[in-house]
């Protein structure tokens, strides 16, 4: 029997791996991530903002989650024995659970926002270094201690990226619409000119067609 459980766990435990594997929960969980991150940093102090955000995160992966658990018929009880079991407790098992398990323990929480909002920084000072050249001194001097003036430089220096990526976002996204916008109005002006040309086909016809009762009462 033991045997039987052990394999029912296995059998919950890689459909669950599959599942966080794939678009369906992947996407909407990265979209959260990287739209919610920028706020968080490595301090001690844990601001309000955070636990808004970790509530908004939890309950967008317990609607991911539920969805998921439905169609393949697993009860909240399996889950959770699958979530604690040994085979769920192994490195690479860890890290593929690690949103899952954000969505109940805070501390992982903030550690994942923190850890993608380094990585969002550090893509956008590569972006920076290639397309400018350089980077501030700051960031090439490779020293352990850091001025105050070196702090209050990266502190600009993470909003301009903020401010740089949201700007870059937007470019991207107005090309998007200005280039969806110019597919749209093309048909529509070849069909207005269909149409211009089929109604001066017909006005034109109206000047030398004359109902029968009009012939005859001139």
């Amino acid at each position: 029997m033991a045997a039987e459980e052990e394999d029912q766990v296995e059998w919950v435990v890689e459909g669950i791996a599959e599942f966080l594997r794939g678009p369906d929960w992947s996407i909407p969980i990265l979209d959260f991530v990287e739209q919610k991150c920028a706020v968080f940093d490595d301090e001690e102090e844990n601001k309000l903002t955070y636990t808004e955000i970790h509530q908004e995160y939890k309950e967008l992966v317990e609607k991911l989650l539920e969805g998921y658990l439905k169609e393949i018929g697993i009860n909240e009880d399996q889950f959770q024995e699958a979530c604690t079991s040994r085979l769920a407790k192994t490195h690479t098992s860890q890290a593929i659970l690690q949103p899952v398990l954000a969505a109940e323990d805070f501390t992982i929480f903030k550690a994942m926002m923190v850890q993608k909002n380094i990585e969002m920084q550090l893509q956008a000072i590569r972006i920076i270094q290639e397309r400018n050249g350089i980077l501030p001194d700051c960031l090439t001097e490779g020293s352990d201690e850091v001025s105050d003036l070196e702090q209050e430089e990266m502190k600009i220096l993470r909003e301009a990226l903020r401010k740089s990526k949201e700007e870059y976002d937007q470019e991207e996204e107005r090309k998007r619409k200005k280039q969806l916008s110019e597919a749209k109005t093309e048909e529509p002006t070849v069909h207005s000119s269909e149409a211009a040309i089929m109604n001066n086909s017909l006005g034109d016809g109206e000047h030398f067609t004359h109902p029968p009762s009009e012939i005859q009462g001139s």
